[in-house]
């Protein structure tokens, strides 16, 4: 029977049955401002503070500078998790210039992913975004190459992964190019819906999740200085 990890969201862990499956590739899906990576940092840091696992937020969007001040004040977050190095945000694209490699092309991008894996020996990973490599490949076949060999690598690497999918607002869909959800074990749907009186509310839906007897109903989603808060929607 496949272990269940903490995701770092109580309610989260409800609905998945125990938490996510250890191993698993889970496509984190949402538009701008859905809290994809609020409830991607809660995952990683879980995974320092319960498991004593090492965790990377691998970003090719965003500086590390930024992320960090973004996430200081959460409850979450801890210093001393980033100081020993059990919590590692990388910025790919910056790293890459440094080491004089093409940040996007599909070899530079695979082989150093599996290089700061490797050497880390991290356990929980985030990519932000698969959608960012996507663009660059050129097709689908190419996309769906590249995505399941690098679930392969990740699978050898013994890594729980969440792959971060930028989708239009407003929209009931998984991915740009309608492939990644194919190739993931698991896809979970971050959006937002208007209330009665216009204001946007953040919502949370397990579309699926390999292995697991998980609930598909769609929750309210709150972020809060402690993270991220579900509860059923007919509580609104």
């Amino acid at each position: 029977m496949t272990e269940k990890i903490k995701t770092g969201v109580e309610e989260l862990d409800v609905i998945l049955d125990g938490g996510l499956p250890r191993g698993h590739a889970v496509l984190l899906a949402g538009s701008c401002g859905t809290g994809k990576t609020i409830l991607s940092q809660e995952f990683l840091f879980a995974g320092a503070k319960e498991y004593d696992e090492v965790g990377i937020y691998i970003s090719l969007s965003e500086s590390r500078e930024k992320m960090i001040s973004n996430l200081e004040g959460f409850d979450f977050y801890d210093t001393k998790m980033m100081e020993q190095n059990k919590i590692k945000i990388v910025d790919i694209t910056q790293d890459a210039r440094l080491m004089n490699l093409e940040p996007l092309t599909v070899n530079g991008v695979m082989n150093m992913i599996s290089s700061i894996i490797r050497d880390s020996e991290a356990k929980r990973v985030v990519i932000d975004s698969v959608t960012a490599i996507c663009n660059s490949l050129g097709n689908e076949k190419n996309i769906r190459d590249f995505l399941f060999e690098l679930g392969l690598q990740l699978e050898y690497l013994d890594c729980t992964t969440l792959f971060i999918s930028e989708v239009p607002p407003m929209e009931f869909t998984y991915s740009v190019f309608g492939v990644e959800e194919f190739i993931a074990d698991g896809v979970i749907l971050l959006r937002e819906m208007e209330d009665k009186t216009g204001n946007l509310i953040r919502t949370l839906q397990v579309i699926k999740m390999r292995g697991v007897n998980h609930s598909r109903a769609r929750n309210a989603m709150e972020i809060t200085q402690a993270g991220i808060q579900l509860k059923p929607m007919f509580e609104l």
